[in-house]
């Protein structure tokens, strides 16, 4: 028997209502951990360098102008190409030819990972862009992983491996989803829709427990610079998460075009399969960073309502709140008591006896040193709250207090002794 809709079925399905964008969840899962970015080549470039941004044009245009051509894409330029000869890798691993500049890049793209609340990226581009501006925001703790590469692949999963129970990897990690254009031309990038199949194969083949595909499956997708027609939507769609369920609640942001009927669909299978999208991926760069870097209230009264007497005190500059924002939630998520100094929701001799007494009842006075509390000690600044929380913290005397330098602060060369002085 055939299936035969109820009256009001048609008009259930028209009236489906919009996901909507959770901020205060969106900051917990990101703060968390639970975001992994994926970066298309839409979104890379300035604007002002490119006018379409996909740094996929960008390279064409400059191989064109080389060669006095008018290739309109890399299937068009790879069926031209003369044997052997490859002007997209060349091009690429030439210093002479081409630089991979970082004032070139998207400023959106570049605030965004200079956050460094996302440390694991997952990208379709070929070419060096992304991983320069990834390196000179993790510098050389950064892994770069070619989908091609045996090594480095068999290299990232046993990484992957030593994580267990609570703890979760989060080491900086940019992984080429479909290669990498390097020297090396025994390696595979995709320029073509076949190359993108024969990539596409490795995935295929491998199992579900693989701790790279547990990696993907088990955390949300923020996904940047999506087109319908570009081969990892359906990779991401079809390939490795099989049910689409499990990317319910993940966001997505695309540059979409109002024009092409493939971006409509797209657009309405998202909100079907309650999926939020965005789009504009540039905008939305800017949106959540600004949500993510500023001492934005939400954040604060999320904190606020988690955070706990007892266990670990976080004592940290207020310029420094994203670092130790993430810290409580990853303290938090290991089942540590946290409390987080929220001082510019208060003020006031009250909140001088309540942050005393919160020390006095933690065994661990955490104290963040990053580059900005490094410039306040050379500069003889010791008048922040954060230096009257380690006094605090020595004249009690109760707790272990706990230095913790991060991000290139140097602690041979600056000393938070002076500061603690009763």
């Amino acid at each position: 028997m055939g299936f035969k809709p109820g009256e009001n079925t048609r008009d259930r399905i028209s009236q489906l209502q919009e996901v909507s964008f959770v901020k205060d969840q969106f900051i917990e899962d990101v703060f968390n951990t639970d975001y992994v970015l994926v970066i298309g080549n839409e979104v890379i470039m300035d604007k002002a360098v490119e006018p379409t941004g996909d740094v996929n044009r960008y390279i064409l245009r400059a191989i064109n102008a080389s060669l006095r051509k008018e290739y309109k894409d890399f299937n068009e330029l790879a069926a031209d190409a003369a044997s052997g000869v490859d002007p997209v890798r060349n091009l690429l691993n030439s210093e002479e030819d081409f630089s991979f500049d970082l004032r070139d890049m998207a400023p959106e793209l570049r605030s965004l990972l200079e956050t460094r609340l996302f440390p694991i990226v997952l990208t379709t581009t070929v070419d060096g862009y992304l991983e320069t501006l990834m390196r000179s925001v993790w510098g050389d703790r950064l892994r770069v992983v070619n989908i091609d590469d045996k090594k480095a692949m068999d290299a990232w999963r046993n990484a992957l491996l030593t994580y267990r129970g609570d703890a979760r990897y989060q080491e900086p990690t940019l992984f080429y989803l479909f290669g990498k254009a390097e020297k090396n031309e025994a390696r595979k990038y995709v320029r073509t829709d076949d190359d993108a199949i024969q990539i596409i194969e490795k995935w295929i083949l491998m199992p579900k427990d693989d701790p790279i595909v547990s990696l993907v499956r088990n955390r949300k997708l923020l996904a940047l610079g999506c087109k319908y027609d570009d081969w990892y939507f359906r990779f991401f769609w079809y390939t490795l998460r099989r049910e689409i369920s499990q990317f319910e609640g993940g966001q997505v942001a695309f540059m979409l075009d109002r024009n092409d009927r493939s971006d409509e669909n797209l657009d309405r299978f998202l909100n079907r399969v309650r999926i939020f999208r965005h789009p504009d991926a540039r905008a939305f760069m800017s949106e959540i960073t600004e949500l993510l870097s500023s001492q934005d209230l939400s954040l604060r009264r999320l904190v606020v309502s988690n955070r706990n007497k007892g266990g670990v005190f976080l004592s940290y500059c207020s310029k420094d709140f994203p670092i130790a924002a993430q810290l409580f939630f990853q303290l938090r998520r290991r089942g540590y008591n946290v409390w987080f100094d929220n001082r510019s929701m208060h003020g006031g001799d009250d909140y001088d006896r309540e942050i005393e007494r919160a020390i006095l009842s933690s065994e661990v006075v955490l104290t963040v040193l990053t580059p900005h509390v490094a410039a306040d000690l050379s500069a003889g600044e010791t008048d922040h709250y954060y230096n009257k929380e380690w006094k605090i913290a020595r004249q009690l005397g109760s707790a272990r207090i706990i230095p913790l330098a991060v991000n290139g602060y140097d602690s041979g060369k600056h000393t938070i002794r002076a500061s603690m002085k009763k």
